[in-house]
């Protein structure tokens, strides 16, 4: 997705919804770097280096600012925390007409899986795990 395609969903009237989860980081590059490369980071953080959400848990670090920026285009958003807010910002994002970005910060430490590495058929699917345990 990119910052456009808000304005076409909001000048359109389309009635698109956007579950966005966002961890802060270059989300399957991480996932390849803990998996692979034992956890060697190469630039793929995104958010403010000097004040990084997942440590500060300040919602002013989180970085950058879905919500304003989908405001910006006249597509309503929300942004969710707490899992335990999860519900209802969904039920409000199915209950509002036309367009809507609902953020969901996540761990970057989460994998998505299953996932089968490059170079490898589905007979290597990986399934399990956070890659910390073998490399």
């Amino acid at each position: 997705m990119n910052c456009q395609e808000l304005a076409t969903a909001a000048i359109e009237k389309l009635n698109i919804k956007v579950l966005l989860l966002n961890n802060q980081h270059l989300g399957m590059v991480v996932q390849w770097e803990d998996r692979f490369y034992k956890a060697n980071r190469a630039h793929t953080y995104l958010g403010k280096r000097e004040a990084e959400w997942h440590d500060t848990q300040d919602e002013n670090d989180i970085y950058p600012d879905f919500v304003t920026m989908s405001k910006a285009f006249g597509v309503p958003a929300r942004r969710v925390i707490k899992k335990a807010d999860l519900r209802g910002a969904i039920r409000e994002m199915l209950d509002t007409e036309g367009p809507y970005l609902l953020e969901v910060m996540v761990p970057h430490i989460e994998h998505v899986l299953p996932m089968i590495p490059g170079g490898a058929t589905f007979k290597d699917i990986i399934t399990e795990g956070d890659g910390s345990i073998e490399y």
